[in-house]
């Protein structure tokens, strides 16, 4: 491991993982934080980079009792929490996913991409009410959001408010152009939408929609 002494310090044996994390070099970094676990008492921190590593490679459970063992010694801590919302996620485990987003939002109001990532969640939960108001404290947070915009307008067509959806919409299209193919096409997949026959017409909309 290119002479690290076998007497390193955790801080610098994370110092040292970080910095093959940020080269690209993962296989190195794990090595260390293994050498880590193995010479040193646990560590949040370590266990909180195997998580992140753990979930690069696929093996969300792996990461997510990872992130569980990092938060059992240090409650709380916003990247982890995010770090298992993810892991929560990719296993399918959306309520506990919605809880770790949940909590950085309540520790960190000003974090507009969890406040996304909760959005995500509540709306695979079918939690329309709380997806839309995830996503206006995005809006709120960071006012030129495009995929935000988009989002609130599919929650809100699918809780059957068309005419705010539109508007939702228009913000987004005046924003940015290329956000005009998803928007037709939740326009047109949704149980509750507009069909548009003359794509002009519906661009000619979108433009003149208020906000």
């Amino acid at each position: 491991m290119g002479g690290t002494p076998v007497t390193a310090s955790v801080e610098e044996l994370l110092g040292l993982a970080i910095r093959h994390v940020n080269a690209g070099q993962r296989d190195r970094a794990r090595v260390l934080c293994e050498q880590a676990v193995l010479s040193h008492p646990p560590h949040p921190a370590i266990s909180q980079l195997l998580a992140l590593l753990a979930l690069q490679d696929g093996d969300a459970a792996a990461s997510a009792d990872l992130c569980a063992a990092s938060l059992a010694l240090r409650p709380g801590h916003p990247p982890t929490l995010l770090l298992a919302g993810d892991a929560a996620r990719a296993l399918g485990r959306l309520s506990k996913a919605a809880e770790c987003y949940g909590q950085v939002t309540r520790l960190l109001p000003e974090r507009a991409d969890a406040w996304f990532l909760l959005s995500l969640v509540r709306h695979d939960l079918r939690d329309l009410a709380g997806a839309a108001q995830a996503l206006r404290q995005v809006l709120r947070l960071a006012p030129g959001h495009v995929e935000a915009e988009v989002n609130l307008g599919v929650v809100l067509q699918d809780s059957g408010e068309i005419d705010e959806a539109m508007r939702a919409y228009g913000r987004a299209y005046r924003l940015r152009e290329d956000s005009f193919g998803r928007i037709a096409h939740a326009l047109s997949a949704a149980n509750v939408g507009r069909l548009w026959l003359d794509l002009g017409e519906l661009r000619a909309a979108l433009r003149a929609m208020p906000a």
